[in-house]
């Protein structure tokens, strides 16, 4: 038995529960009641779940009411063909940007070498160097290169120089008073010529005393820091030796845009008036070198001149108002080093050679104490019989141990140089 109108589904056509419901007794309706309800509006009877969707190929427009035909490829419905995934457009696109990285690595490496010096060019050189590397020695960047040549875009400041090494080139004579930062005295007004000492040097030294002690000037970079501060630990107990730490970390001869390091000394030896000047940089100056507003290429002949220059402008300095200079080479990089491997050793020559032209000056291997017995980069040594670890894990650094030992390394050769007598033993 079943009540009408009550238990039906949305539709009114679903039968009632079989159980029997007991009678209750109801209000009568009212008149607004009976009026809401005597026409119910119609409702879309419930789609079962085995109900399918009848494949069409006609479609309504959403603003129209008219049918219109879809198009259909190989059968099937244009609007039911299944489109890309968001993933396989990212992997294409991922496929395509290495495509242009292999091809073009050589050259947003040199761009990346151009950058200021920073954490973001040490980043962008830390991973493009591989890249280009590898793109060398499989031939990818000659097209590019060959392109670039051809439309004059190789290398940085009209250098038209992509990829490949360079010859090492020993600067011939310069003209008197070429600074090395794009001016020499005759060629434009407002250039400072630093004048060669008189009598083939600066005066001899005197062996320092507590009274009248002696004043050593510690410049460079981050490496030159390290050194700066193992030589503050080796003369800490000596009152005859006060030494300057004025290493700059992120600096170097190429990039005078930057930081000059020939103003700068010039500041701190009127400040300050050592009498020795002990000089460590060239980490970090494996790129484009800055000059007249523009760049040189790396590892050019031109490039190479000019950071000669660099380098006998900074002992003219010094020189030129009584100091000597003790210029320290750079030790091998490790593995962990953006440096090129072979980059400290031509570099080293042009420091040897600088020193050779200016008496006054000497220069001294870091290599000779901070590598293997063959010469190579090492992370630990022996020092007093004790294993020591003297290089960071960057394969660049120095840390205390191997600080302290190359600052020792070279009291010997100052009181032989310069014949004077330090309280601090070898």
């Amino acid at each position: 038995m079943s009540t009408p109108g009550r238990g039906a589904g949305p539709g009114g056509d679903e039968p009632v529960s079989k159980r029997a419901r007991p009678s209750v007794a109801r209000p009568a309706r009212t008149a607004d009641q009976d009026r809401r309800t005597a026409s119910p509006k119609p409702q879309a009877a419930t789609r079962r779940a085995t109900d399918r969707p009848v494949p069409s190929t006609t479609t309504k427009r959403p603003n129209g009411p008219k049918a219109q035909p879809v198009p259909e490829v190989d059968g099937v419905p244009a609007d039911q063909r299944p489109r890309a995934s968001a993933g396989h457009i990212l992997a294409v696109g991922l496929i395509c940007f290495m495509v242009w990285l292999l091809f073009d690595a050589n050259q947003l490496y040199r761009s990346a070498q151009a950058g200021a010096i920073g954490a973001r060019r040490t980043v962008a050189i830390t991973i493009l160097r591989p890249i280009a590397a590898v793109t060398d020695a499989l031939g990818f960047s000659g097209p590019v290169n060959t392109a670039n040549s051809l439309l004059g875009k190789c290398g940085l400041g009209g250098e038209p120089v992509c990829g490949g090494s360079a010859p090492f080139v020993i600067m011939p004579p310069r003209p008197p008073g070429y600074l090395g930062l794009g001016a020499a005295p005759h060629l434009g007004a407002g250039s400072r010529y630093i004048a060669p000492p008189p009598n083939g040097g600066p005066p001899p030294l005197v062996s320092p005393t507590a009274s009248h002690p002696l004043t050593l000037l510690s410049v460079g970079d981050s490496i030159g820091e390290d050194l700066g501060f193992g030589l503050g630990d080796v003369f800490s107990t000596d009152p005859a030796v006060h030494v300057v730490q004025e290493g700059v970390e992120s600096t170097g001869l190429a990039r005078s845009d930057y930081y000059n390091w020939p103003s700068t000394l010039e500041v701190d030896l009127a400040r300050y008036h050592p009498q020795i000047v002990v000089v460590m940089l060239g980490a970090n100056d494996a790129q484009a070198l800055s000059i007249n507003g523009g760049y040189l290429a790396f590892n050019t002949p031109k490039w190479w001149q000019a950071c000669a220059a660099r380098v006998g402008l900074m002992i003219d300095e010094a020189t030129s108002v009584g100091a000597h200079v003790m210029w320290v080479g750079l030790p091998p990089m490790g593995p962990g080093s953006t440096v090129p491997g072979w980059f400290p050793q031509q570099l080293n020559k042009v420091f040897q050679h600088e020193v050779l032209l200016h008496p006054g000056a000497t220069y001294f291997p870091a290599a000779k104490v901070l590598t293997t017995k063959t010469g190579r980069f090492t992370e630990y040594i022996s020092v007093d019989g004790t294993l020591e670890q003297i290089r960071s894990t960057d394969g660049v650094h120095l840390l205390p141990p191997g600080y302290d030992l190359l600052a020792r390394s070279l009291v010997q050769p100052i009181q032989q140089a310069w014949r004077i007598n330090l309280r601090v033993g070898s």
